[in-house]
C-alpha cells in the first residue's frame, strides 16, 4: 500500500484481512490443535482493538455489534487459553521445583480437566445460533467492511494519530499499576492495543508506517508480556496454594513453587517501569 492511499482504503483491508483470518482458524481451534485456540484468541483481540483504534472512521450501528459479539467470542476463547497456559506454567514449575511425578500429577490433572471442560464449553457455543451469527458477520466485513464513508484523508496521516493516541493511553494508565491489579490490568490492555494498532498500520496489508512506529507496537508488546506473566505467575501460586497436601515433604515443595512462582511475578513487574521509560522516551524524541 503505497502512501497516497486513503484511511478508508487502509482500514478496509486491515479489517478484511483480520475479520479473514478468524475464519480460517476457527477450525482448527475447535479441534484444539496445538496453539490453535491461541492463535483464534490472538486474532479476535487484534480486530476489536483495530476497531476500537479506529472507532472514529468505522460506522457505529455496524461497528458496535460486531464489537460485542467479538467480545464474547474472546471471553470464550479466553477461558480455555488461559487455562491452557496455566498447565504449561504448572509444568514448567513443577519442573523447575523438583516435584516428583506423583506430586506433579496431582497439581496438574486438575487444570488440566478444567482445561478440557474449558474447550467443551466453546465448542458448544460455537454451534449455538448466536456464534453462528457472528460468523456469519465475519464472512461479510472479509469481504466488505462497514467502514464510514471514509475519510480520504491519507492513510499514514491518520495511521500516526491513531497510534500516538494509543501510546498516551498507554502512559496515562501507567500509575498504580505495581499496586492496584485492576490498574495493571487497565494498563495491559492498553498496551495490547496499542501493540495490535502498531501491527495494524507497519505490517501488510497496510505498511504505511515504518520501523520506529514497529518499535513502538514491540515495546507495548513488552509491556503487555510483563503483565501477563506477572498475573499468569500469581494465579499459579493461588492455585498451588490452594492445592496443598496436608503431608510435610510434598507441603514443603508445594510452598517451594508457591515462592518461585511469586519471585516470578515480582521480578515481571518490576521490569515495567524500564519499558514505559523507554516508551516515554521515544516519544518525546517523535
Amino acid at each position: 500500500m503505497g502512501r497516497d492511499a486513503t484511511a478508508g482504503e487502509m482500514l478496509t483491508d486491515i479489517v478484511g484481512a483480520l475479520a479473514s483470518t478468524i475464519g480460517e482458524r476457527q477450525a482448527a481451534a475447535l479441534a484444539d490443535e496445538p496453539d490453535a485456540v491461541h492463535q483464534l484468541r490472538t486474532s479476535v483481540r487484534r480486530l476489536r482493538n483495530v476497531l476500537a483504534a479506529f472507532s472514529q472512521y468505522a460506522e457505529p450501528s455496524a461497528v458496535g455489534g460486531l464489537r460485542a459479539q467479538l467480545a464474547e467470542y474472546g471471553d470464550r476463547l479466553g477461558e480455555a487459553r488461559d487455562l491452557e497456559v496455566r498447565v504449561e506454567w504448572c509444568e514448567r514449575m513443577a519442573a523447575e521445583v523438583g516435584l516428583d511425578s506423583v506430586l506433579r500429577g496431582r497439581l496438574v490433572a486438575p487444570v488440566v480437566a478444567a482445561h478440557a471442560d474449558a474447550h467443551s464449553a466453546f465448542v458448544a457455543w460455537a454451534a449455538s445460533p448466536e456464534a453462528q451469527e457472528m460468523t456469519a458477520a465475519l464472512g461479510a466485513w472479509a469481504t466488505r467492511p462497514a467502514l464510514a464513508i471514509g475519510s480520504a484523508r491519507p492513510a499514514h496521516v491518520v495511521a500516526r494519530e491513531v497510534l500516538t493516541a494509543q501510546i498516551d493511553r498507554v502512559l496515562k494508565r501507567a500509575d498504580d499499576h505495581a499496586s492496584d491489579p485492576e490498574a495493571a490490568h487497565a494498563l495491559r490492555k492498553a498496551a495490547r492495543r496499542l501493540r495490535h494498532t502498531a501491527d495494524a498500520v507497519t505490517r501488510p496489508p497496510a505498511e504505511v508506517l515504518g520501523k520506529d512506529e514497529a518499535a513502538l507496537g514491540s515495546l507495548g508488546s513488552r509491556i503487555q508480556s510483563l503483565l501477563g506473566d506477572h498475573r499468569d505467575a500469581l494465579l499459579l501460586a493461588d492455585h498451588v496454594r490452594e492445592s496443598l497436601p496436608d503431608e510435610p515433604a510434598p507441603r514443603a515443595s508445594y510452598l517451594t513453587a508457591v515462592d518461585a512462582a511469586e519471585r516470578t511475578a515480582a521480578e515481571a513487574l518490576a521490569a515495567v517501569p524500564e519499558v514505559l521509560e523507554e516508551l516515554e522516551a521515544r516519544v518525546g524524541k517523535a
